[in-house]
This record gives structure tokens, C-alpha cells and sequence, in this order.
């Protein structure tokens, strides 16, 4: 019974994608056709071809790119480094600091949003991708399930290494990460995704065309005279694919890094 569900589940959350596959398959008249058709009677790659020869999309790709990949190898190291810290520091105020993290999980990006956006104005951040970078490197949940992770560590290890003279920052680098491969690839994972679908911020923070990501230049694909569906549909198809081919390359670091580190849904 269980079984049956989810895969119920399933097929109706992966309903939208393959509509939205299949459209981006079909032609402008097709997809205004009806009754709508299921498959695309005649494959049309006008869509694709627009978006990719007369938009700006290898831009819109590289900028996205280089967003998610270096705030997520930032997120990754500071979420990582304070999980540590906060469940095997035995500095004071550590208890403190811990419930300070624990709080930041209830406060939401949107009331923060403003205080935010004078933050970056005023750190001259406005229209540069590093306006999308700096404000998105520390993470809540990310640092919280760091925490979770590190708790359940062996203090064996780290006390034999202090035995044999590491300080601490070779027990960090040479013991703590690498038995915190299923951690950060779960992290990396929630944060490239965040960061790639991301749209608020970057509609906030940034002017120019030329810097937009591909979630804000999908969204500026509304013409003057009318919607273009096929190039709309092919443009979040091709948006897919990267966090599609990150998730498959992890997905068993993915699993692990979630049970180990106590993220439950």
C-alpha cells in the first residue's frame, strides 16, 4: 500500500515535467491548440533554437553558474566550519551561539529582504553577481544540519589525533572533512539548487542584461505583443537540466548527508 502511494506520489509530481518537456517539444499553433494534445504530433525545435540563438542563454548559463558554484563552495566551508565549531568547541558562549543558529531557521529571506537590499547597496554590491553571492553564504538549515552531523562524529578520532600533535586545523582538513563527504554533497546540493533557481534576489540586485541569471532572463521572455510559449518551455527545460545532472552525480553522498545530518521531512 505503501508503495502504491508513492509511486502515485511520483507520477503526479512528475506530471508538470513531462507536460512541460512535451510542450516545449510542439509548435506555437499546437500549443494553442484544442483540445491539447498529449504528445507533439510533429516535433518542433523552434523553440530550442530560438532561445539559443537569439537570447542571450550561454550568458545567462555562465552567470548562473558562477553564482551557484562559488556560493556554495562558500556555503559548504562556513556551514561545515560552524557545525564543527558549535558541537565540538568547548569555547565559552558556545551553548549561545548554538541557539542563535536554531532561531535564524524561523526568520524567512522575505523579512529580511529590505534591510538586505540597503546592506548590498551600501557595500556597492548593486548590479554585480557578488550582490547574489556574498548575502547567500551563510545558510540557516545548512549550518543547523551541519551541526546535527558533526555531533555524531567519533570524539575518538579527533582526541587520538590531538594525541598525536595535529592542532586543530589539520583535525579539520585531514579528519573532519572527508568523514563529512555525505554532508557537504547534501549541502551542495540544497545550496547550488537555491542558488540556481533563485529569482527575488537577483530581480532586486541586479540592472543590467547582461548579468542576469537564467531564472531572471526567463522571466523577461514575455514579448511586447504576446507570450512565446515554446521559447518559455524550452528555456526551463534547458534550465533543468544542470541541477538534474548535480543530483544525479551525488545522489547517494545526497542520501546518506540527509540521514546522517537529521534533515527529516
Amino acid at each position: 500500500m505503501r508503495k502504491a502511494i508513492v509511486i502515485i506520489l511520483a507520477i503526479l509530481f512528475m506530471i508538470p515535467v513531462f507536460w512541460t518537456v512535451s510542450s516545449s517539444l510542439k509548435s506555437m499553433n499546437e500549443i494553442y491548440r484544442y483540445p491539447p494534445t498529449i504528445f507533439p504530433q510533429e516535433i518542433s525545435l523552434e523553440g530550442y533554437k530560438n532561445v539559443i540563438n537569439e537570447s542571450q542563454f550561454p550568458r545567462y548559463v555562465a552567470n548562473t553558474l558562477f553564482v551557484a558554484i562559488v556560493s556554495t563552495v562558500i556555503t559548504v566551508f562556513i556551514s561545515v566550519s560552524l557545525g564543527y565549531g558549535l558541537a565540538k568547541g568547548t569555547f565559552k558562549y558556545k551553548n549561545f551561539f548554538r541557539e542563535i543558529v536554531t532561531i535564524t531557521l524561523f526568520i524567512t529571506a522575505q523579512v529580511i529582504m529590505v534591510p538586505l537590499f540597503v546592506v548590498i547597496q551600501q557595500l556597492g554590491l548593486i548590479d554585480s553577481l557578488w550582490g547574489l553571492i556574498i548575502p547567500a553564504v551563510f545558510t540557516p538549515t545548512a549550518s543547523f544540519t551541519a551541526y546535527q552531523y558533526m555531533r555524531d562524529l567519533p570524539n575518538e578520532f579527533l582526541e587520538s589525533a590531538q594525541v598525536d600533535g595535529a592542532n586543530e586545523w589539520q583535525i579539520f582538513f585531514k579528519i573532519v572533512l572527508p568523514m563529512s563527504r555525505p554532508l557537504m554533497a547534501a549541502i551542495s546540493i540544497f545550496s547550488f539548487t537555491w542558488r540556481w533557481n533563485d529569482f527575488v534576489l537577483p530581480l532586486i540586485v541586479i540592472n543590467s542584461g547582461d548579468k542576469f541569471t537564467v531564472q531572471l532572463a526567463l522571466s523577461a521572455l514575455q514579448g511586447q505583443y504576446g507570450i512565446p510559449w515554446n521559447e518559455i518551455l524550452a528555456f526551463s527545460v534547458l534550465a533543468i537540466i544542470p541541477t538534474l545532472i548535480i543530483f544525479l552525480l551525488f545522489q547517494n553522498l545526497f542520501m546518506k548527508g540527509l540521514s546522517a545530518g537529521g534533515l527529516k521531512y
